[in-house]
């Protein structure tokens, strides 16, 4: 073996390495939050109050809370597709899809209060111009009774509360 030839042989082999190190996808933040989620749901199986699991879901990360509904959807059996970004999305945060292959579009909202009414609204124009079947608006506010009966016989169901506590409650 000459020196020329262990020389290219070293360089070739830090060369690759170099390539892969600085084109492998980078640790994605929608990973990230996904095993966040996770950890929060395990968290909250811990807490032995509804009150406790409500007010600590209104704490955390927007996104996280997003990845959270996108795996209790997944876990009850049905598919799901994850935005590629969580801004810019247009107001639907993911999609799932029934046992049946109807496309559902997801809202989820965060709120300490009573929903806007205005975000339901939105919410339901983009159903409507989307060839989903249905919405599912999930917060983890309060629905006032009007707001409800309003959307009661809609194609948009409104999950908050216990309905909310359950559906994270089957992981």
């Amino acid at each position: 073996m000459d020196i020329p030839f262990v020389l290219k042989l070293l360089f070739l082999l830090i060369s690759i390495g170099l390539f892969y190190f600085y084109l492998k996808p980078p640790y994605s933040r929608h990973k990230r939050n996904i095993l966040k989620s996770k950890t929060i749901l395990q968290k909250i199986h811990s807490f032995a109050h509804a009150g406790q699991k409500m007010n600590y879901l209104r704490k955390i990360d927007p996104f996280v809370f997003e990845e959270l509904l996108l795996t209790a959807f997944e876990k009850k059996g049905y598919s799901i597709i994850r935005n590629r970004k969580y801004t810019g999305d247009g107001g639907i945060d993911g999609l799932i899809f029934d046992k049946d292959g109807n496309k559902v579009l997801i809202q989820a909202k965060r709120y300490t209060s009573y929903i806007n009414p205005r975000h339901l609204d939105e919410f339901q124009v983009l159903v409507n111009n989307s060839n989903a079947i249905q919405g599912k608006f999930v917060h983890t506010g309060k629905t006032g009774k009007q707001t409800y009966s309003s959307y009661k016989n809609t194609n948009i169901d409104i999950i908050s509360g216990s309905r909310l506590l359950d559906l994270i409650n089957t992981l």
